[in-house]
């Protein structure tokens, strides 16, 4: 082990570019992995990021007018609690294309389910008649900041301020109306009450369910949704995305450790004459194939190491949308995880190739004795005639040398 060591001690001095060049190109590698990661979670995932973002509530339930809501915020597991927000079906008209909706009195911006503007601008008491469409909703009406909304039947109109992102579930026609945050001035026919639940576990959801209908009775709780029927619906749209990504992160992880184990190789055939030597003064097969695995291991170690830490520490100040993708990244729940399984996984499908490339360096044979001489046209000369010369053999020989006589080729 002392040899095998001192060696690789030795050829690291030697060869300190050779060396480098390897841990920053696994570096890069590991880099480029968990940016990629960072990206695939903001693209097939945008429900997560907003639900993160937003400061989601795991649990809305839907109260009549009469219940007393805020004796929800004493249950146990509740971290915070927003509303309750008086609510009002209603039916808004744009362009020929009609939706049902629910207009949320908000008198300010929520700090638990905020909504994430996109476009325009939040709720101002300098507009009373102005409104906020979550997204999904203002596609389908086709509005947009500035537009006007009639309510069919009311002879009412609404100006559209801004529009927002939620982690709610999306509008679906027929199904789920959609989420227009208005001001309670302009939410005249309350018709129940609504309030969000974030709570410290969220797997505690039917849990926290079942106590709020313990707290304000059956009959006062309408509708319950959740975080995960929300998640649901909206990973259904990505999945193929998903999938689709996932397949070309794969190619590239595949590409990369080509690229390695390449360079490796090259490196390796680079020190066939180091290898020869080694193996004629005494190292096995096994010694020369664990030197140059250990070593390159080390390698890989050291560049995936310091990969995860330059993400960490780093990515979410990168300009643009990869800074965004890494800072929301480093929020959702499965980024500790990934953080580590990543650098794992480059460091052992780089191991993997090494071994490859090093098992066929511990075929190398030692230092090779000199061959036989050649006849012309490359015909090996016969066989040396091996004569013991004694004390009466050739004049001045004694104590029996050996002479190797090759024939004439004549002969």
């Amino acid at each position: 082990m002392r040899a095998t060591l001192r060696w690789a001690h030795s050829d690291l001095r030697t060869h300190r570019g050779e060396a480098l060049f390897l841990v920053l190109a696994t570096a890069g590698i590991v880099v480029s992995l968990l940016l990629a990661t960072a990206l695939f979670g903001y693209a097939t995932n945008p429900w997560q990021r907003v639900f993160t973002q937003a400061r989601g509530a795991h649990v809305w339930l839907h109260t009549s007018a009469s219940a007393d809501a805020g004796r929800l915020s004493v249950i146990g597991g509740v971290e915070a609690m927003t509303g309750p927000y008086a609510t009002e079906s209603a039916t808004l008209a744009s362009r020929g294309a009609r939706a049902s909706v629910e207009l949320r009195a908000t008198p300010e911006e929520p700090s638990v389910g905020r909504p994430l503007l996109t476009a325009g601008r939040w709720l101002d008491p300098a507009a009373p008649d102005g409104v906020v469409l979550e997204s999904s909703l203002a596609r389908a009406l086709l509005a947009g900041p500035g537009d006007r909304l009639a309510l069919p039947g009311t002879g009412r109109s609404v100006t559209v301020l801004g529009v927002a992102d939620s982690a709610e579930p999306h509008y679906r026609p027929g199904e789920q109306p959609g989420l227009v945050w208005a001001l309670p001035s302009a939410v005249r026919d309350p018709q129940g009450q609504v309030v969000g639940l974030r709570l410290a576990e969220p797997g505690d959801t039917d849990y926290a369910v079942q106590r709020a209908v313990t707290v304000l009775g059956a009959g006062a709780i309408g509708e319950v949704s959740t975080w995960q029927q929300a998640r649901a619906e909206a990973q259904g749209d990505t999945r193929l995305l998903g999938q689709v990504l996932g397949l070309f992160g794969l190619g590239a992880l595949v590409a990369a450790g080509l690229a390695v184990h390449g360079a490796i190789a090259t490196r390796i055939r680079g020190h066939l004459r180091d290898i020869s030597i080694l193996k004629a003064v005494g190292f096995t097969p096994g010694q020369v194939v664990r030197v140059f695995l250990l070593q390159h291991i080390a390698y890989a170690l050291l560049g995936a190491v310091a990969a995860a830490a330059l993400t960490e520490a780093l990515g979410s100040r990168v300009p643009g949308r990869l800074g965004d993708a890494v800072g929301v990244w480093q929020g959702l729940p499965g980024h500790t995880p990934a953080l580590f399984a990543v650098p794992v996984a480059a460091v052992l499908f780089i191991a993997t190739t090494t071994g490859l490339a090093a098992w066929r360096a511990g075929r190398v044979p030692p230092v090779p004795v000199s061959r036989p001489a050649l006849l012309p046209f490359g015909r090996p000369g016969p066989a040396p005639d091996v004569r013991r010369a004694g004390s009466r053999g050739a004049a001045g020989a004694s104590g029996g040398c050996l002479f190797y006589t090759y024939p004439s080729p004549r002969d």
